[in-house]
């Protein structure tokens, strides 16, 4: 079986973060794709995160696909959100299983500072979704060559996936400022969650 793995703090999950998995899902013939909301981000700073319990609660109404199965491992896992722990554990938990770690171009581009990379590339092929431009591939292709020793030859290396795709408009740190704007994101999440944001007065709704 072939099982992709999809983490992201996904404060808030919007159309973009589903559009991707939808496509990386048919391109790589996925049987089944966990997503799996972060506890606590060690990439990036996030001052306004949700809690667990309403991130998770959106997530449930982002990602429909029968082959998606909303994971809370890392939300469980007492130590921080490194994703060598969540491979470790899935491998034990699927040892016959292939893995495939999903993640976007910019997180790849500081992967060599991700904690235990190099095990992170023998035990899952990354699959690395990117803007749809020559010059956004060259880019991923030089920094896996200079930092990772591996050569892309057109959109495969060594565990290494290249997935175009068209951008999207916008990302969640827009989306949170712009309802601290009081502008509209319609369009932007799923309705149902935008009326979860708006009811339980999540990044700036109800506000005044």
């Amino acid at each position: 079986m072939k099982i992709g793995i999809f983490g992201g703090t996904f404060n808030p999950p919007h159309k973009g973060h589903a559009r991707m998995i939808e496509k990386l899902t048919e391109e790589l013939e996925l049987d089944k794709v966990l997503i799996i909301p972060n506890k606590i981000p060690t990439h990036k700073r996030c001052d306004e995160l949700a809690d667990n319990k309403d991130r998770l609660a959106m997530c449930k109404m982002a990602f429909k696909n029968p082959k998606f199965e909303i994971s809370t491992m890392e939300m469980d896992r007492e130590s921080d959100s490194y994703t060598i722990f969540t491979v470790d554990e899935l491998k034990k938990k699927y040892p016959a299983d292939e893995l495939y770690l999903i993640i976007g171009s910019d997180m790849f581009l500081m992967f060599h500072k991700w904690y235990k990379h190099k095990e992170l590339l023998e035990k899952c092929r990354i699959c690395v979704a990117s803007r749809n431009t020559q010059d956004s591939i060259k880019v991923l292709r030089a920094y896996a060559f200079d930092r990772l020793g591996i050569y892309i030859n057109g959109l495969d290396g060594k565990n290494i996936h290249i997935s175009p795709l068209d951008a999207f408009a916008v990302s969640s740190g827009e989306i949170r400022d712009m309802i601290k704007a009081g502008k509209s994101i319609y369009g932007l999440c799923e309705p149902e969650i935008i009326e979860y944001m708006e009811s339980h007065k999540l990044y700036g709704y109800g506000k005044e």
